[in-house]
């Protein structure tokens, strides 16, 4: 999934918003609501990278999405520059902060590599076009194409290829365990010093838990490895926060809301935008609260050891808490010829809560609904299918109650009729809602007391056909 390589670089992009607040560290950290007060002050966050817009267009041009060259960068294959000692000595140091404030100890030395910043950027790119497989590219696009949360000019890969080279200050790569430091800067002033901070914190992690096993490259449920993402990107923010309280003076600490130009990221659509900040407003909500009610950090330890299962968890603690489980949904094998002949299956994993609020937020605008819409969330699990070059989706879920599937199934029939306002209404009652378009067709239905399936496809027959084979299995 493609925010698995965009997320872990994110830090340098978002840093702006998070170091003005580093005192709720310690204060105000009682409510749910922070988290929306995160995501606003992110959502006016601000680059500082216009200089290098021509650094970055060359990037696109010669980076190939898709490629798979199988030969992934590595540091010897990656030209450094040098830095002044008293530098070196200055990243010892916030190492050595950091691992006395997070209590964990190195098990081995972290090593650096100091880049200027065409060069991180030039590396992060060829390590996109080698994790990013060429198939994952397809389903993600034909997904949100499909689902109506890009428009069909819209390209995830750009859209992701954006905000990936737009401004980078270090990143920790838990592939060759080594931290790429941007050295061409005029000076290392708070934002180089609380990123270093905050990815060093992920090498400590990596030590003890193992960042990979806990979101893999390719997971197959794409919720729980997002959920994953959100407690370690949740624990680096809270540490880089607590280190630049202790660390930061009140000016340094202001310094860090200063910037340049708007960031692409935040005129990418809604469902990816909020995506990516997932991880570092509601994860960072969720930590917090792990370490105010585990003493401290031996209870975000006790976390990575016995990690959430689903993002429902990361949004709800009470439920991580309580480990309510996800319910396991399955659905049909849609190639095996119960639909018709030439139907392939392109993907089928998990949404979540998360992804379904998102859905929801952005196909009726209704932020409020969409949260209170999908809270009820259970189990879910979707599948993206092909025919003769044709998409369609299908997304069955299971609510905790009977008034949760009611309140999602209105939300998604408004969802529906929004985004085919001049859809024809085939049949609009208590259980099932379904829309007809000269290019689409959609069919929701009520099943039972807690199931609720989706069908967005091409063509009424299609439609019909996807529905009668998920209800039969």
């Amino acid at each position: 999934m493609w925010r698995s390589y965009v997320i872990c670089i994110l830090i340098g992009l978002l840093l702006v918003s998070t170091g003005g607040n580093v005192l709720l560290a310690r204060q105000a950290m009682q409510t749910q609501a922070d988290a929306d007060r995160t995501r606003q002050r992110l959502a006016s966050a601000e680059s500082a990278q216009n200089a290098l817009q021509q650094q970055i267009d060359q990037l696109k041009v010669s980076s190939t999405p898709g490629a798979t060259s199988g030969a992934r960068p590595t540091p010897a294959a990656v030209p450094t520059v040098a830095v002044a000692n008293q530098t070196s000595a200055l990243f010892k140091q916030i190492e050595n902060d950091v691992s006395g404030l997070r209590g964990l100890q190195p098990k081995s030395d972290v090593p650096l590599q100091f880049l200027d910043q065409a060069t991180l950027q030039r590396y992060l790119v060829d390590r996109f076009n080698n994790d990013y497989l060429p198939s994952e590219r397809e389903s993600d696009q034909k997904l949100l194409q499909t689902l109506g949360l890009v428009s069909p000019n819209d390209s995830v890969v750009q859209i992701l290829m954006d905000v990936l080279i737009e401004q980078v200050i270090g990143v920790y790569d838990d592939d060759d365990k080594t931290m790429y430091i941007v050295s061409d800067r005029a000076q290392f002033g708070p934002q180089e010093k609380a990123t270093f901070a905050h990815e060093y914190t992920h090498a400590l992690q990596d030590q003890y838990f193992d960042l990979r096993g806990l979101s893999p490259k390719h997971p197959s449920n794409d919720d729980k490895a997002l959920a994953n993402q959100a407690l370690i990107e949740g624990d680096a923010v809270l540490m880089q926060r607590l280190w630049a309280q202790q660390r930061l003076s009140p000016d340094e600490v202001a310094q860090l809301g200063q910037g340049g130009g708007d960031s692409k990221l935040f005129s990418a659509p809604l469902f990816l935008r909020e995506q990516l900040l997932f991880p570092y407003g509601d994860g960072f909500n969720f930590v917090r609260q792990m370490f105010q009610a585990g003493g401290g950090y031996p209870g975000v330890d006790d976390v990575f050891r016995n990690p959430p299962d689903s993002t429902e968890q990361i949004l709800h603690p009470e439920k991580y808490r309580a480990r309510e489980k996800p319910i396991d949904v399955t659905l049909p094998d849609y190639s095996d010829g119960r639909v018709g002949p030439g139907w392939r299956t392109i993907k089928s994993n998990v949404l979540g809560e998360l992804d379904l609020r998102l859905i929801l937020q952005q196909l009726t605008n209704d932020q409020a609904r969409a949260v209170r819409s999908a809270s009820g969330w259970g189990g879910d699990r979707f599948s993206l299918v092909e025919h003769e070059g044709q998409q369609a989706v299908v997304i069955k879920t299971v609510w905790d109650a009977p008034s949760d599937a009611r309140n999602f199934f209105d939300a998604i029939g408004l969802g529906m009729k929004n985004r085919f306002p001049t859809a024809r209404d085939e049949e609009t009652t208590a259980s099932r809602q379904a829309l007809t378009t000269a290019e689409w067709a959609t069919d929701v239905r009520r099943i039972g007391a807690t199931t609720v399936v989706v069908v967005i496809s091409f063509d009424r027959a299609s439609a019909d056909a996807l529905v009668g084979a998920t209800l039969g299995s």
